[in-house]
């Protein structure tokens, strides 16, 4: 009877507590659905990017922003002050001389910037003569090789840039739409690759001699990397880095060194000459490493290039040419005015300011009619321009650095 009466007066308490048990469930579960469902009357705010978005995001972001680097090759004076700004050696600038009559006095054969390697400091920006070299608000750099992220503003080594010479006086320098040049590079990223050719279309391109289409061209890109090559023939780092992009990249060991490194390391250093090592690469690496050390043994580029012209030989029994007698330098033969043409014509040309002086007039004003005796001063013309100054106002050999 006493367990009866026990019972009865518990059955009122644990009713309430399973009447607020559930109170608090279905409380709990309304608080979470009203957040829920007051989003189905308010207008969405999550952005589906990339695809579906009004503007592009890098017309929404500040022109200031400091994206992807860009070179405008129609204004760019080769003065190389950008490559020089840069702490960190993320650009590489390769320069080509002539002597200004029948060939342009300076051209660039490559200028490449590493934008993976690019910290985005903006020191190569400030020191650009004809603002050139800009940032732009391009971000997006999702590549499937890191590689690829090296933009290229000369595509073909074979066919250097000319050097843009700057009207006196100019202050203002036409520029591209800034942004173009770099989407155009970009676009190459994600481009399709190219349709696999019909075994018709593979015979015909066979017969002229021309790449299969959707396939490499090897023998194009073999010329350009044997024209860098020789280039940097004497800097072994340098020439190490160039013969590496010829091959695979896989770091396999199967040409019995341990990485990449390893073998490109030793053909630069001379340690190894065979061009059959890289399996990975297959022919292709193969062609492409013969074509770079038979230019490194001849001196020359196989292929299109133009061969090097060599001075007519002597008709056989002919008398050797007397040298020349070296008189006096010019600074003592020649009146100012005309010694500063002279001096003039033996500057690079850039007007890049790197003398501490405006251009390379006032520096030869200098030089000419105001006794400026430091004749190392101008980085772009580099040793060449360096001999020819002192020839021209010593008459001698610049002494070594």
């Amino acid at each position: 009877m006493a367990e009866n009466v026990t019972t009865a007066r518990q059955t009122p308490g644990a009713l309430g507590a399973y009447v607020k048990n559930v109170s608090n469930t279905a409380k709990s579960f309304w608080e979470g659905m009203s957040v829920t469902l007051s989003y189905m009357f308010r207008k969405p705010i999550t952005t589906q990017y990339p695809d579906r978005v009004p503007v592009p995001v890098r017309d929404t972001i500040p022109p200031r922003y400091r994206g992807f680097l860009e070179v405008d090759m129609d204004i760019c004076t080769a003065c190389q002050a950008c490559e020089r700004a840069c702490p960190i050696a993320v650009i590489n600038i390769d320069i080509l001389k002539g002597d200004g009559k029948t060939t342009p006095k300076l051209r660039m054969e490559r200028f490449d910037i590493d934008i993976g390697k690019c910290m985005y400091c903006g020191l190569c920006v400030e020191p650009c003569p004809t603002g050139a070299i800009q940032h732009t608000r391009e971000f997006e750099g999702a590549v499937m090789h890191f590689n690829n992220l090296t933009l290229r503003f000369v595509p073909d080594v074979l066919q250097p840039v000319v050097a843009y010479k700057p009207p006196k006086g100019s202050e203002a320098f036409p520029r591209r739409e800034l942004g173009e040049i770099t989407r155009n590079l970009i676009k190459a990223w994600d481009a399709p690759p190219p349709p696999f050719p019909s075994k018709e279309e593979a015979a015909k391109a066979a017969e002229h001699g021309k790449p299969k289409a959707g396939a490499l061209d090897v023998a194009a890109m073999g010329r350009q990397l044997a024209a860098r090559a020789l280039q940097v023939k004497e800097d072994k780092p340098k020439l190490q880095k160039v013969i590496e992009e010829a091959m695979a990249g896989t770091d396999c060991g199967d040409c019995g060194y341990p990485d990449c490194f390893g073998y490109s390391d030793a053909i630069a250093q001379g340690k190894d000459f065979s061009s059959e090592k890289c399996a990975p690469g297959g022919a292709d690496s193969k062609a492409m490493l013969e074509t770079i050390l038979v230019s490194l043994k001849t001196g020359v580029v196989p292929g299109p290039a133009e061969p090097k012209q060599e001075a007519p030989a002597a008709a056989p029994g002919a008398a050797p040419e007397p040298e020349k007698p070296k008189g006096p330098p010019l600074a003592q033969t020649l009146n100012k005015d005309q010694l500063y043409k002279v001096v003039l014509d033996a500057m690079a040309g850039t007007d890049c300011g790197d003398c501490e002086y405006a251009d390379c007039d006032g520096y030869s004003k200098g030089i000419v009619y105001e006794g400026q005796t430091d004749l190392d001063r101008c980085a772009p013309g580099g040793e060449d321009t360096r001999v020819k100054l002192y020839e021209i106002m010593l008459g001698t050999k610049p002494p070594p650095k």
